[in-house]
């Protein structure tokens, strides 16, 4: 995995709508990013869904980061992007917000790609020499 998240982790306060939802409105923001995680060609999703239900249980808890790392670690894991397990539990238990909107901003920059036609290409066919 070579590449990069689309902006820095604490590059949080552009744009200020996001912003302030994943500030104010965790739960949702969680919601949807699962919602687009799904579909990345989804530009707006629903942010009250019952992926924002469990992580309002979860933080209850106390527990919503663990909900976070796996979202993220899914995240990178689908569009390539370089990082580790240890870093997600550490970012997403720390700093959840900032984990919300790195990953909002993530899906509005993939689903841009996809729009664009850059998305994911599949590999091509394995093919055996012929002899």
């Amino acid at each position: 995995m070579s590449n990069e998240w689309s902006s820095p982790f604490w590059d949080v306060i552009e744009p200020i709508e996001t912003c302030l939802i994943g500030w104010c409105f965790p739960c949702g923001l969680y919601g949807r990013a699962t919602e687009r995680l799904r579909d990345p060609t989804l530009k707006d999703g629903n942010y009250i869904n019952s992926n924002c239900c469990l992580f309002v249980l979860s933080s209850y808890c106390g527990l919503h980061w663990v909900l976070l790392m796996m979202k993220r670690a899914e995240l990178r894991e689908k569009f390539g992007i370089r990082g580790s397990v240890g870093e997600d539990c550490i970012l997403s238990c720390c700093c959840p917000c900032c984990v919300l909107v790195q990953q909002e901003k993530e899906l509005d920059a993939q689903a841009t790609l996809l729009q664009a036609g850059a998305g994911y290409q599949a590999p091509a066919a394995m093919e055996y020499p012929q002899k």
